[in-house]
């Protein structure tokens, strides 16, 4: 007889067949089928659907692929899909964001990413992409609003102090704006378009 625990209880296998396992996909140990919740990382394993999970992964791979050649609307269904499949696949809403951000399809894109911030709430990533979405849409308050909150989780966001710069810009606070550039020049120094576009606004000041 064997046992296997997980955080769901303990089960126990008769005889010396040994059940049938997967590996979890977050720290590839083998675990029994069936089983909702990896025990020894505690990843979600979808009420134990392996299965789904497993189509899911491929099928963010292969979107990912399209991505790498920019072809967006190849890569929207196969994320589409893979968070049907696997509702708690925070790095495929993220994806899927961003691919319709590409689209300009900017509603369906803030959903997406809403959606993988409400799985990650610490998803510094996510709010940087939803800011490009807001700014891209003309949405310039909301755009401060989520590179700040990528900035409050991620410090050394380099890459939010320079949007959000451009945020504050279009607000025509300048003076914030420049406070960004700054900061990011601190981490990019030799960025000589981020030092141009700070000496002017200085020039303006």
């Amino acid at each position: 007889m064997r046992e296997f625990e997980s955080p769901q209880g303990r089960h126990i296998f008769k005889g010396n067949k040994v059940p049938e396992t997967t590996r979890c996909f977050n720290c590839t140990r083998e675990i029994p089928l069936g089983v909702e919740n990896c025990p020894v990382c505690g990843f979600a394993l979808s009420g134990g659907r392996i299965d789904a999970i497993k189509e899911a992964a491929e099928l963010n791979s292969r979107a990912q692929l399209h991505d790498s050649k920019g072809e967006w609307e190849h890569s929207i269904p196969m994320y589409t899909r893979a968070v049907e499949l696997y509702p708690e696949f925070v790095v495929a809403h993220y994806n899927l964001g961003i691919a319709l951000g590409k689209t300009k399809r900017f509603d369906e894109a803030r959903e997406a990413l809403t959606k993988a911030i409400k799985l990650k709430p610490d998803f510094a990533a996510a709010y940087s992409a939803r800011g490009d979405i807001a700014a891209g849409s003309g949405d310039y308050d909301a755009a401060v609003s989520d590179y700040s909150m990528a900035l409050e989780l991620y410090p050394d966001y380099a890459q939010a102090y320079y949007k959000r710069s451009l945020a504050w810009i279009e607000k025509e606070c300048y003076f914030e704006a420049r406070q960004d550039l700054e900061d990011y020049l601190f981490y990019k120094p030799h960025d000589a378009r981020a030092r141009r576009r700070l000496e002017k606004l200085k020039e303006g000041a």
